[in-house]
This record gives structure tokens, C-alpha cells and sequence, in this order.
């Protein structure tokens, strides 16, 4: 394990977390979405989501976005909700458009809301799932609670989120990473890598956060990605109600 002192001399400080999102923020995110990187990603992000265990049941997306990882575990699995959260409004307008164009609108409900105060019931969610957003807190450990609260003991969890690498491949890193999403994303790459947290950083916001049973797994270096497995829960909502249709 490497010392704080040694981590200091490797990895830089993290930057302040980005405030949030512009008009002209919102369009060049919404543009990246329709190249081949950025929907491969979300394309084995739900993939794998949908792969922990949980056949149906209520999924929550921390920092949905414009809702598409959600809408595409809902998708592909007819027997699950979801509820998708993001802090910035104009997301989540175009997250509810894009439900109602797929005809999954009966099923995705998207909110504004901050992932640190949620407004849910304790022990609610069947599978939490949030990908790239941690890095827009500045202590993402209150995001963390919060995720532990709202999901239920057996649920599923899968998190993904930049990876800061250490000062000797910053540069590099971001001019590569950021070529993969579009000139117009390259500031809101740049930003992200620079306010990711490293694996270190991670895994004290986890411990602090008494999450259990979860674990890091290495799907991409340029990602650190926290797992785990659930089950379906036999006393859900989703299951009685569908016994009477």
C-alpha cells in the first residue's frame, strides 16, 4: 500500500469539483452521447448492471444525466422501474423526453434532486447504479450514505467513475481520453479527470460510508468501478402488483 506521503508526490490534487452544468455544457453532452465511445460504455454499463442479480424491482441512477443507462436497463428488462436523479434540470427535461420517445415513460421517472439529501424512503431501491458523477462533489462519502440508506439489505450496487491517474500521466491521459468523446467535451473530460478521486481516496469514502459487501473491480484503467451483487427481492411492490395483471 502506498503511504500518503508517497501518494502526495504521485498523484495531484484533486481540483475543485465543477459547478454546474451550462447551456452550452448540457448540448455538447447530449451530442457526445451519439458516438461510438460513449455509447459502448453505457451500452456495457447496463449490461453489466443488469447482471448482479436482480431480475426485477425499482433501480435508482445517481446522476442520471439524460437518463440512458436507466432507460437502457429498462429496456432490455421489462420487469424493472426506475427513478433517475440529477441536480441539473435541463438533464432531466431531456432524460423525461427521451423516456416518453422510447415508450418507457410509464416506468422512468426522472427528478431534479441532490444525491447528498435524497428524498426516499429508507431501503427502497433493489439496484443502485450512478456512473461518472462522484466526481462532482468535493466528499462524495455523503453520496455514499446516502446510496447505503435507500438501498435495500440484498440489493445490488454498481458504481463507475473517473479514475484520477498520477501526475506522470495526467497529460497524456486527458488528451487521449478526452479525443474519445468529442472537441466540444474535451473542457468537461478535462475537468472530470482532474476532480476524479484516485482508488485510495475511493476506498476511504466506502469505508467511512460502512457500504457492505462491496468490492473494486478493474473493467477499465481509465475507471474505478465498485460492485455488488444483490438478488431479487420476493416481497417487492413490482412482483405483487404484476401477480394481478
Amino acid at each position: 500500500m502506498i503511504s500518503s506521503a508517497m501518494a502526495n508526490l504521485f498523484y495531484p490534487s484533486r481540483a475543485e469539483s465543477p459547478s454546474q452544468d451550462s447551456s452550452e455544457d448540457v448540448a455538447a453532452y447530449i451530442e457526445s452521447r451519439s458516438l461510438p465511445y460513449p455509447a459502448q460504455l453505457e451500452d456495457d454499463f447496463a449490461r453489466r448492471a443488469l447482471s448482479l442479480g436482480v431480475e426485477s424491482g425499482m433501480v435508482l441512477d445517481v446522476g442520471t444525466r439524460v437518463g440512458l443507462i436507466a432507460l437502457k436497463m429498462l429496456w432490455q428488462n421489462e420487469n424493472l422501474y426506475s427513478i433517475g436523479l440529477d441536480r441539473c434540470g435541463p438533464m432531466i427535461e431531456q432524460a423525461r423526453a427521451t423516456a416518453q420517445a422510447w415508450e418507457l415513460g410509464e416506468r422512468a421517472m426522472f427528478q431534479v434532486g441532490d444525491p447528498r439529501f435524497m428524498r426516499f424512503k429508507t431501503g427502497y431501491f433493489d439496484l443502485v447504479v450512478s456512473d461518472s458523477t462522484l466526481y462532482r462533489f468535493d466528499d462524495a462519502t455523503a453520496v455514499f450514505n446516502e446510496i447505503r440508506r435507500v438501498l435495500k439489505p440484498n440489493g445490488a450496487l454498481l458504481i463507475r467513475d473517473f479514475r484520477r491517474p498520477n501526475r506522470f500521466r495526467m497529460a497524456r491521459h486527458i488528451r487521449e481520453h478526452s479525443a474519445r468523446f468529442g472537441d466540444s467535451m474535451r473542457q468537461q473530460i478535462e475537468t472530470a479527470i482532474r476532480s476524479a478521486y484516485s482508488e485510495s481516496e475511493m476506498a476511504r469514502m466506502i469505508h467511512e460510508a460502512q457500504l457492505p459487501e462491496v468490492r473494486m473491480i478493474e473493467t477499465d484503467p481509465n475507471y474505478i468501478t465498485i460492485e455488488r451483487k444483490g438478488e431479487t427481492d420476493p416481497g417487492s411492490w413490482i412482483i405483487a402488483r404484476e401477480q394481478y395483471r
